[in-house]
């Protein structure tokens, strides 16, 4: 990492401690609100999809925004918790859309009892998200639901393959909506609940979407770096991630022509031929430089993260915002 982004070694260490306390309250009021609903006949579903080990991040970012403005933790809780509501029923959802067995370790919902079950657990979700964002006036509650309503837009891109959307103008739009709204809206509301004046809003809303940007980029990345079959079942999915557009974007209209072919194949689901295929893209990409490329746009929507929040008071919650971008980076 880049000496833009380091902080202090007892920052580190402080941020560290921060993060276990923060991450463990919200598991702890996670678990509290599955609890009140236990006479839902949904209720071993949702259970089963809250409670799964997960990063919690988004939760976070909307405590943290809260508390570098001078909020209260205590009182932006319903709010962060909706945002991992809506995280969580996307991810469940998503099992059933790119039909994953595992997730997080366990058994899909879909897998462990059904298609149907998963559908309304994810759908209770939301309900649920809405119910405890409602709380905090219609502002923030339409902000919720446009990052919902973004996120599904982006996620249907994502499934419809076209050699018109192999462009990086195509692919930032796309995560913008899918992966970075969701972030966008946890750091704006959590800004906007804690008392911030506009222009830390707006600082803290621009934090939250490039570190969302940066967040899906690197995701990206790491699985193309896998060795095994996360990096070909990207490939076979027919995914457009940026390290491939960039192998699009720099070859030669015959090279274009032969991945257009590929990544068609692939999507037409001829088994025979598509591990083979997927390696052969995947060793293109390996060894183009599109790797690079991709980190180097990691590097600069961290630093564009950092850039918006300068103006943000000196506390030890902005020094914890800019270790959150430093964990993020690959350097």
């Amino acid at each position: 990492m880049k000496q833009e982004y380091s902080v202090k070694n007892d920052t580190k260490d402080a941020f560290k401690l921060y993060l276990s306390k923060t991450k463990s309250q919200v598991e702890s009021e996670l678990a509290k609100l599955v609890l009140k609903l236990s006479k839902l006949n949904l209720h071993p579903q949702i259970e089963y999809a809250i409670l799964s080990e997960g990063k919690r991040l988004r939760p976070l970012l909307a405590i943290l925004s809260a508390e570098s403005v001078g909020g209260n933790r205590n009182k932006v809780m319903s709010l962060a918790l909706a945002f991992e509501l809506v995280h969580t029923a996307t991810l469940v959802h998503d099992d059933i859309i790119d039909q994953d067995e595992m997730r997080r370790g366990k058994l899909a919902v879909y897998k462990k009892w059904s298609v149907n079950d998963a559908i309304l657990t994810g759908d209770a979700l939301i309900a649920l998200a809405v119910n405890l964002a409602s709380r905090y006036g219609e502002t923030i509650l339409k902000t919720v639901a446009n990052s919902a309503l973004e996120l599904c837009d982006g996620e249907l891109m994502d499934l419809r393959f076209s050699s018109k959307m192999m462009t990086e103008e195509s692919y930032f739009k796309r995560i913008r909506e899918k992966s970075a709204s969701l972030f966008r809206a946890s750091t704006y509301c959590g800004a906007l609940a804690g008392g911030g004046i506009p222009s830390e809003v707006h600082a803290l809303s621009t934090f939250g979407e490039n570190f969302g940007i940066a967040y899906q980029l690197r995701d990206d990345l790491l699985d193309l770096t896998l060795e095994g079959n996360i990096a070909l079942k990207d490939i076979e999915s027919g995914r457009l991630t940026l390290p491939l557009i960039r192998l699009y974007a720099t070859g030669s209209s015959e090279e274009r022509k032969q991945m257009e072919n590929k990544l068609q194949t692939l999507m037409n689901g001829n088994n025979t031929m598509n591990d083979e295929t997927a390696e052969s893209i995947l060793q293109n990409i390996r060894q183009s430089g599109s790797l690079h490329y991709c980190e180097k746009k990691i590097d600069e929507h961290l630093r564009q993260a950092v850039a918006s929040i300068s103006m943000l008071k000196d506390t030890e919650y902005k020094a914890y915002l800019v270790e959150m971008t430093r964990a993020l980076s690959l350097k």
